[in-house]
């Protein structure tokens, strides 16, 4: 069964490299890792729906 998602937009906060991720419409915070540099972060909803806020672990 397909899940309704997003895209959340974030800025790494090492490199600055922008990345993408699919996030489920009921969730309000997830982690990712940086596809440049691979640094960990947990991103949260900004007030723009796409663009996200990063803080690295």
């Amino acid at each position: 069964m397909p899940v309704a998602a997003l895209t959340a937009e974030w800025n790494c906060t090492r490199c600055g490299t922008t990345n993408r991720k699919l996030v489920p419409l009921a969730d309000a915070r997830t982690t990712d890792r940086c596809m440049h540099c691979g640094a960990r972060h947990t991103i949260e909803p900004d007030a723009r729906r796409v663009r996200w806020v990063a803080r690295q672990d």
